[in-house]
């Protein structure tokens, strides 16, 4: 996965998130997560390995919460457990 689909993805699952909190499709969203936040914070921290971080942004009416073990919230609810952060590798394991 290369550094950008890694951004991307975790864009992604903040923009999929605000989406079903809305209860709309993903392409019925009317702002840009870009409006709000540089995603490249989301990115840094994701690449922080090993320390303990939360990071809490407002987008539109909702507060979105990340934290270092890969969980998103939106509005206190849990919407991911899963996210990529922390698990990026920018090397080839044959390398």
């Amino acid at each position: 996965m290369s550094a950008q689909q890694h951004q991307d993805g975790i864009i992604l699952d903040v923009v999929e998130a605000l989406a079903e909190a809305d209860r709309l499709d993903l392409e019925e969203v009317e702002y840009t997560l870009y409006e709000y936040i540089n995603p490249e914070v989301l990115t840094q921290l994701a690449d922080d390995r090993g320390s303990t971080w939360e990071f809490t942004f407002e987008v539109a009416d909702h507060e979105v919460t990340i934290t270092s073990d890969g969980r998103l919230f939106v509005d206190g609810i849990l919407c991911r457990t899963d996210l990529t952060l922390n698990r990026f590798s920018s090397g080839c394991a044959y390398s």
